[in-house]
C-alpha cells in the first residue's frame, strides 16, 4: 500500500492499493457510515427510455457493507452515492466500489491511531521481500504464502513412499530422489507464478540437507532457498517455521509473526497464572481503566462478530480508551493458527504491572 496523500485537518487519506494483503486490511478499517471515494463504472442515461451507457466516473459514497473477497483479489464496497462527477447519476442510489491491486481510494474519516498504523505497516511491508513457506518430510509437503493478514496454504505434495527394506533399498532410494525432485518443480513453478524472492524450506531429520543437495540441478531456485530445521511436515510444519522465529530472521517485523508471538506470550503468561495478563472485557475495562494496559490484543473475529451484531459501540471505545492511556492496540488476525486459537478469547491485554 502507498499512502498518496493525507489531510489530517479534514480527515481525509488517499491511498493506492498494492496488493490482496492491502485489500483485507482496508477490509478491516472501512466501517458502515465511513465515507469513501474512488474512480468507478456506471450505466447512466441522460432521460428516461434511452438506451444507457457505460461509462468511467468518480463517486463519493457512504458506506454500508464491505466485502472482502480472498479468491478475487477484490474488495467490494456497497453504499449510497454522495457526490458524483456525472451530473446523470442520481445521488442517494446504490453502488459498489470494486477496488483491485492497482486502484486507489480516498477515505474520509478521523482514523483511529492502531487504523494508521495499519496502514503504515502496509506500506512498509509492500518493500519487503515476499516469503513461500515449505515444511516437507519424504512423502508429504505443504506450501505457503505468508501474507500480511495470515497464512494462506496454496499447495500440497503428498505421495506413498515404500518402506526401506533391505531388499528393496534401490526402490527406497529413487522414490525419494522422485519426491524430492517433484517438489523441486513445484517450488520452481509457484515462485514464479506468486513473484516469490525468498523460500523457506524446513524438514525434520536430514530432510533439509538431503534436498539441498537435489537442488545442485536447480541452481537459480536453490539460491532462493533458506533451509531450516522443523520437527514436522505440512501445516504444523508452516506454523513450527512462524513460533520459531525464523521468518523475523528474514523480514523485520513481519506481522504474522509478531501477532503469533504476541498471542503465544499471553497464554504463556495465562498458563502460569501471572498477573501481567488479563482478558474478558470486563477484566480488559478495569486493566484499561487502572492504566496498566501495555498491549491490547483484540481478535479480528471479534471486531467483525460486533460489527454485524450491532454491539461494536463498546468494544469500540474500549479500544479508544486503552489508545488514550498509550497502550499499543494489535488486532489479530484468525487467519494463522495462533490467531484462530485467540479467536475465542476476543480480547485481552499485556499489562505494564499487577492490578490485583
Amino acid at each position: 500500500m502507498k499512502i498518496l496523500s493525507r489531510d489530517t485537518r479534514n480527515n481525509v487519506i488517499k491511498l493506492k492499493v498494492d496488493n490482496i494483503d492491502d485489500l483485507w486490511i482496508l477490509s478491516r478499517i472501512i466501517e458502515p457510515l465511513d465515507v469513501v471515494a474512488g474512480e468507478t463504472t456506471r450505466v447512466t442515461k441522460k432521460e428516461e427510455g434511452q438506451e444507457g451507457v457505460r461509462k468511467r466516473i468518480y463517486v463519493k459514497i457512504t458506506v454500508e457493507k464491505v466485502e472482502f473477497r480472498k479468491h478475487g483479489d477484490s474488495l467490494k464496497i456497497l453504499g449510497t452515492i454522495l457526490e458524483s462527477s456525472n451530473e446523470n447519476v442520481p445521488h442517494g442510489e446504490y453502488h459498489s466500489l470494486t477496488l483491485n491491486p492497482g486502484h486507489t481510494i480516498e477515505m474520509f474519516k478521523m482514523l483511529q491511531k492502531w487504523q494508521f498504523e495499519r496502514i503504515k505497516d502496509a506500506e512498509a511491508s509492500s518493500k519487503q521481500p515476499k516469503l513461500l513457506l515449505c515444511a516437507a518430510d519424504y512423502g508429504e509437503a505443504n506450501i505457503a504464502v505468508l501474507r500480511e493478514f495470515g497464512i494462506e496454504h496454496i499447495a500440497e505434495l503428498s505421495k506413498s513412499l515404500p518402506g526401506k527394506k533391505k531388499e528393496s533399498m534401490k526402490e527406497y532410494d529413487k522414490s525419494r530422489s522422485d519426491f524430492m525432485a517433484e517438489l523441486a518443480q513445484m517450488l520452481e513453478e509457484i515462485s514464479k507464478t506468486q513473484n516469490v524472492e525468498i523460500i523457506v524450506l524446513g524438514g525434520p531429520g536430514f530432510f533439509a540437507e538431503n534436498f539441498e543437495k537435489t537442488l545442485d540441478r536447480s541452481p537459480q531456485l536453490k539460491k532462493k532457498i533458506i533451509f531450516v530445521k522443523i520437527s514436522t511436515a505440512g501445516k504444523p510444519g508452516i506454523n513450527e517455521i512462524i513460533k520459531r522465529g525464523e521468518v523475523d530472521k528474514i523480514v523485520k517485523g513481519n506481522r504474522v509473526q509478531e501477532e503469533t508471538l504476541l498471542v503465544e506470550r499471553f497464554l504463556s503468561e495465562v498458563s502460569k497464572s501471572s498477573q501481567f495478563a488479563v482478558y474478558g472485557t470486563e477484566e480488559v475495562r478495569k486493566a484499561v481503566d487502572f492504566g496498566a494496559v501495555d498491549t491490547l490484543l483484540v481478535s479480528d473475529y471479534a471486531i467483525s462478530k460486533h460489527r454485524e451484531a450491532g454491539t461494536f459501540e463498546d468494544f469500540d471505545n474500549l479500544m479508544r480508551d486503552a489508545e488514550k492511556s498509550g497502550a499499543k492496540i494489535m488486532i489479530i488476525s484468525d487467519e494463522h493458527e495462533s490467531g484462530e486459537r485467540f479467536s475465542k478469547i476476543e480480547i485481552a491485554a499485556l499489562l505494564r504491572f499487577p492490578i490485583g
